[in-house]
């Protein structure tokens, strides 16, 4: 099922097109109104911190997952969390814009056999369960050897075994109680040479009771759910899926992760890597598609399969910043985050409301469909005999 660019130079040059309203929309944010000095992109939307940063910083650009402020202050007089929550940046490496149509919508039909599998109510109880283990922060094991965010790694990992994959508990952080770890679950090719891809989404939330249903209990579900359906599958690419932990904090599993996947010399053989993180908030059908400028062909290409496997309505934003994408962009690996349309995203984001109640079901389980078709797209599948 491996698929053929066919409009890649087309969509280089639609890209090039589209590019020019965000130099400027970005050339006019820059004007005579702005603060004097460099521009910075904001490496948090958490409420709290959006409020901090506005004592030191006025906004100067904002368009989904993108926020650039300059200061009001001196560099120097920021408080040092603050100040390690900003990027410089120019402005002309922003883009943020709904991606162009392919050229050639024809559906492969293995590809949508594959597809046909996502089931929406099953990628619900993962999500579900993942939500209801009580308190997911990172934070929490230093209170207790049965918090919730070790009864979701232990949820995730019987989940993963049951499935039929090799399972490791990659453990990178001592707390007071327990161990901090992310989850890994392999599929080998079982060839010489074989590439990998890697899919990752965060299991721990900021710590609310039975909430972070969005973020990001539908992304580690979705990562389960993917894992089920290309269960039955041979790939002749190595398949690994990472339930990383500590994204809140940093993002500290998925870098912990990626040194030892650099110290292996793993990481020179992942050849692409997908990231999910809230997934199931949705009142347009719009899919942010977020990576870094090296890479936006390929998130032009990925975008093309949401038109012709879904009902999702992509839109491509760079660059990234703040979820488990990061790491991977930072080791050369094109990679993308899929996460609901920031225009429009969750109310709940972060709060104690994060709950299953509010979310869409049907519009995560398209967004699982994506993914997949671009594991078929980058690997040959060949379903195995029941």
């Amino acid at each position: 099922m491996t698929g053929v660019n066919v409009y890649f130079i087309i969509t280089i040059v639609i890209r090039t097109l589209l590019f020019l309203p965000c130099l400027l929309l970005s050339a006019h944010a820059f004007g005579a109104q702005a603060p004097a000095g460099p521009s910075y992109l904001l490496l948090s939307h958490d409420p709290a911190f959006l409020e901090e940063a506005a004592k030191y910083s006025a906004t100067v650009y904002a368009k989904g997952r993108i926020r650039l402020v300059k200061l009001t202050v001196p560099a120097d007089q920021l408080p040092p969390e603050l100040g390690r929550k900003l990027r410089e940046i120019s402005p002309s490496e922003v883009y943020s814009s709904p991606a162009a149509p392919p050229a050639d919508k024809t559906a492969d039909p293995a590809v949508l056999a594959l597809t046909a599998r996502v089931d929406a109510r099953r990628l619900m109880g993962y999500a579900e369960t993942i939500t209801m283990t009580g308190k997911r922060s990172a934070g929490q094991l230093d209170l207790s050897a049965s918090s919730g965010n070790r009864a979701a790694m232990d949820y995730i990992a019987a989940a993963f075994k049951d499935l039929g994959y090799e399972v490791e508990r990659q453990c990178y952080k001592e707390r007071k109680k327990d161990s901090e770890c992310n989850i890994l679950a392999r599929r080998r090719a079982g060839k010489a040479g074989a590439k990998t891809i890697a899919v990752v989404g965060h299991m721990d939330s900021v710590g609310h009771e039975n909430a972070g249903a969005d973020d990001n209990a539908s992304g580690a579900a979705g990562l389960l759910e993917m894992a089920r359906v290309l269960a039955a599958y041979k790939s002749d690419h190595d398949l690994l899926f990472i339930a990383a932990n500590g994204e809140e904090n940093g993002i500290a599993g998925t870098y912990a992760c990626a040194k030892k996947l650099k110290a292996s010399g793993e990481m020179s053989r992942v050849a692409w890597a997908i990231n999910m993180d809230m997934i199931a908030w949705n009142r347009d059908g719009v899919l942010d598609i977020e990576t870094n400028k090296e890479f936006s062909a390929h998130a032009e290409w990925v975008a093309g399969l949401a038109a012709i496997y879904t009902k999702l309505k992509p839109n491509i934003t760079i660059p990234a910043w703040g979820s488990d994408h990061v790491p991977f962009l930072d080791a050369g690996v094109p990679t993308y985050l899929s996460i609901e349309s920031w225009a429009d995203h969750n109310p709940c984001y972060h709060q104690a409301c994060d709950k299953m109640a509010s979310l869409s079901w049907d519009y995560a389980a398209d967004i699982v469909r994506l993914n997949l078709a671009v594991i078929a797209g980058k690997s040959g599948l060949t379903p195995l005999k029941n």
